[in-house]
């Protein structure tokens, strides 16, 4: 009874692994966490750079399999669409790509580097989370 029972779940996990869109879909929040650790560790350092590459692969990552589309077709136009076609609100969009221009500028513009990188880590943090609370599949 008990080996009947391990081999269908093994064979469900199978099956679901095997489709990769839902794969990246379920496991899309879990990999965003990972990378906005992991840029939370870069600011403590004092890594600018490195810093806003992380933040900037962690929510272009996160859009990419969250809304199925493919880095090829990635814009800030195909997610403004695609949030719109999911029913985000407008205000949620607009945080989106508020962040995504927050950190584009913060990484050259002059200034207090920690103060820019703690508002856009803040920033990013937010707006996955918000995300999360609407795209789910």
């Amino acid at each position: 009874m008990l080996f009947g029972v391990i081999l269908v779940s093994y064979r469900k996990k199978l099956a679901d692994n095997a489709n990769i869109t839902r794969t990246l879909n379920r496991k899309a929040n879990k990999i965003a966490t990972k990378r906005m650790k992991n840029a939370g560790k870069l600011m403590a350092a004092g890594k600018q750079n490195e810093f806003y590459d992380e933040v900037l692969r962690a929510l272009w990552g996160y859009t990419s399999d969250k809304l199925s589309i493919p880095v090829s077709r990635l814009s800030k136009d195909n997610i403004e669409s695609e949030l719109k076609n999911r029913g985000a609100a407008d205000d949620l969009t607009q945080d989106f790509l508020k962040v995504l221009d927050q950190c584009e500028y913060a990484r050259y513009a002059p200034g207090d580097p920690l103060e820019a990188m703690d508002k856009v880590y803040t920033s990013a943090v937010e707006v996955i989370s918000k995300m999360e609370d609407i795209i789910k599949h």
